[in-house]
């Protein structure tokens, strides 16, 4: 059976494990990308115009906003893939830095460690109501990162123990992306979890590098992003759905983030649709 087989949404972004058989048109990420073979038939990918094999033993590694589709020479025999979507802020906490693009390259081996590990995820992913799932399936994803980034990467992935994050942190972070869209009452949002605003910030920003206003202001950008790819709803219901009162300033919040109005936004992404489906 083909889709999606699960989800992860940790404190570095989130892991998708899905199985396909089927195209992916030309599109981007605002996140670093990995994409990773569990099972089935060898695949590749186009990177930006580089086709990219993966396999048991080459992973497919995208930067942020590269455009990117799966190869089109696809059969009746499904790939299962490990994706990983790490969040930019997350890799420059405690003063790091990112650049614009962390790979050095769009492929990387798969070494045995590399491998043991997916197999590990993908198991735990599929057996999730298991005790100590969660805390087990954070920590060997975050060494993933590490052997990911490691082998192919300008960025030092920080060290970071998954089960030393304050667990009201965890909780602060699983309301907000359960409402991405919603624009927070942080100080509602800390006193719901049990911490002083001070404490809140204090410790959220430890755990994600980011703010708590920033951290929900990505959330929202990642819903409108969302939103104008996947859908023909008009931008006004969109910033409805974002808590603006004007779609001015929603066109003003997504072009501070983007550098594009979410009209122009649509228009390009429409277009690179438009050719990935040639």
């Amino acid at each position: 059976m083909v889709g999606v087989i699960g989800v992860h949404q940790g404190l570095f972004g989130r892991v998708t494990l899905f199985r396909t058989n089927q195209p992916v048109h030309v599109h981007a990420h605002p996140h670093v990308h990995a994409l990773i073979k569990v099972e089935g038939r060898d695949g590749a990918y186009d990177v930006d115009g580089t086709r990219c094999p993966i396999t048991d033993d080459e992973m497919v590694l995208i930067n942020p906003w590269v455009p990117h589709a799966n190869w089109r020479d696809v059969t009746e025999a499904p790939i299962t893939i490990l994706a990983l979507y790490v969040e930019a802020g997350w890799l420059a906490r405690d003063g790091g830095t990112v650049g614009r693009r962390p790979f050095t390259r769009q492929s990387a081996r798969v070494d045995p460690a590399i491998r043991a590990l997916v197999a590990r995820i993908a198991t735990t992913m599929t057996d999730a109501a298991s005790p100590g799932a969660e805390d087990d399936l954070e920590a060997s994803i975050l060494a993933l990162l590490q052997r990911v980034l490691a082998a192919n990467s300008s960025v030092d992935l920080p060290e970071v123990n998954a089960r030393a994050v304050d667990h009201r942190i965890r909780k602060a972070i699983a309301l907000m992306r359960a409402a991405p869209q919603t624009l927070q009452n942080l100080d509602g949002l800390a006193q719901g979890v049990g911490l002083s605003r001070s404490r809140f910030f204090e410790q959220f920003s430890a755990s994600t590098g980011m703010t708590p206003g920033v951290y929900n202001d990505t959330l929202r950008l990642e819903y409108a992003i969302e939103q104008l790819i996947s859908s023909d709803r008009p931008a006004g219901d969109v910033a409805l759905d974002l808590g603006f009162s004007a779609p001015g300033h929603f066109s003003r919040f997504f072009k501070n983030r983007i550098g594009f109005t979410p009209r122009e936004y649509r228009r390009v992404a429409n277009v690179a649709g438009q050719r990935g489906a040639d």
